[in-house]
């Protein structure tokens, strides 16, 4: 057993014990040794569920059979299983079985449940057993990406909403990238990390930099941001296709090929960069995924990710 199958194992042990309890998905990534944006990817690769959204559909699958077998109210029902109101309850309870609590109690049913069964260990998904790409290992210096950003949903959320907003924030960057300061290389990033929980309005949400390379300490000009990246060792896979199939890769980068290397994941950002190769992002299309590695017996560096300058 791969110790990524162990990490996310030990994830739902900690999730079942604890869904009346407040618990963050910091915690859970920490508890994992992980960072967020990196344990996102590794417990969809295994279970096909984003973290926030299986933590939230387990809360509710477990308030939707007190429900049922109690005579509770349903605000105290709520508020056991960490929703912070009666109406905050009642919205991801329809939104999750198409239904009101009251109307699913009045049926006395847990036949609703039966549509979407807990997940339990037994029914991870099995990794391929086969790979066929091999990325080149590059190192990279410091990295200054100055542009846009704007927070999305991620694609393994039932509330995903990253194809209306990621393809906008590219048409404004292109609309606004005359005001920038020259690149210090030919390419274009799209950056990807997990904000501060404090600041998160959904448990799935991600915040994305389209951007230019740039010198330390450029100057932000209005509306725009500038994250640094520290030098890093990198796995560097070639996506080919259309755009909109880059999930394959990154699932392939997680799923397949990082579990069986000589490799983990340093908990930096990873980001796509393209060049003239991306010509119109059709079938035609080609550009690099780039993931943050190091050697397993490596000592990982005490600082990661991204800072704002």
């Amino acid at each position: 057993m791969s110790h990524y199958r162990q990490a996310v194992l030990r994830a739902l042990e900690q999730i079942e014990s604890s869904l009346r309890q407040p618990l963050s998905l910091d915690a859970l990534a920490r508890h994992a040794g992980f960072s967020l944006w990196h344990f996102h990817r590794i417990f969809a690769e295994h279970t096909g569920e984003s973290l926030g959204g299986y933590l939230r559909r387990r809360r509710l699958t477990a308030a939707a059979t007190d429900l049922a077998q109690t005579k509770r109210r349903i605000l105290d029902i709520a508020l056991d299983y960490q929703f912070e109101s009666h109406e905050a309850f009642s919205r991801a309870f329809k939104s999750a079985f198409r239904t009101t609590p009251l109307a699913f109690r009045r049926t006395s049913s847990l036949a609703w449940l039966h549509t979407r069964p807990a997940l339990t260990p037994p029914r991870l998904h099995r990794l391929p057993a086969q790979t066929s790409m091999t990325p080149q290992i590059i190192d990279l210096p410091a990295l200054h990406l100055l542009g846009l950003t704007a927070r999305f949903i991620g694609p393994m959320s039932p509330d995903a909403n990253n194809l209306a907003v990621i393809p906008p924030l590219y048409h404004r960057f292109h609309a606004t990238s005359a005001r920038l300061p020259e690149p210090r290389d030919k390419y274009l990033y799209g950056a990807c990390r997990c904000p501060a929980e404090s600041t998160r309005k959904h448990p799935d949400e991600l915040e994305y930099l389209i951007g230019i390379n740039v010198p330390a300490k450029t100057p932000s000009p209005a509306g725009t941001e500038l994250w640094s990246i520290p030098a890093s060792t990198y796995a560097l896979f070639v996506h080919r296709g259309p755009v909109a199939r880059l999930e394959e890769t990154i699932n392939y980068a997680f799923g397949t090929w990082l579990p069986r290397s000589d490799y983990v994941h340093t908990g930096g950002p990873n980001f796509d960069r393209s060049d003239e190769r991306y010509r119109d992002g059709g079938d035609d299309c080609e550009f690099d995924f780039l993931v943050p590695v190091q050697r397993a017996t490596e000592k990982t560096p005490s600082r990661r990710g991204t800072s704002r300058n």
